[in-house]
């Protein structure tokens, strides 16, 4: 399970730690594992959703784009290049 939080609704539930603020930049980055980078950068332009960068093939044996959610989470989705262990091996 992955449990996105609204800002305001996730301090009482990690305090005594403290929510960093909006603009301090990216503190994590979720990775979805997909079958075509550009069919579902596709869809999401089409949803309205910016794309921050790609797609693009990583020297690492993926293709990749990231995007952030409206609460400023960023994810990336990846498919593999050649083999299917692509993936696990950053």
């Amino acid at each position: 399970m992955i449990n996105l939080l609204e800002a305001p609704e996730a301090n009482i539930l990690i305090e005594p730690a403290s929510v960093a603020r909006s603009g301090a930049g990216s503190r994590l980055m979720f990775t979805i594992a997909v079958d075509d980078v550009d069919a579902v950068c596709a869809q999401l332009v089409t949803h309205g959703v910016v794309v921050l960068n790609g797609p693009v093939d990583r020297p690492w044996g993926r293709r990749t784009a990231a995007f952030a959610d409206p609460a400023g989470h960023v994810w990336e989705i990846a498919q593999p290049l050649g083999s299917p262990q692509a993936l696990l091996t950053p």
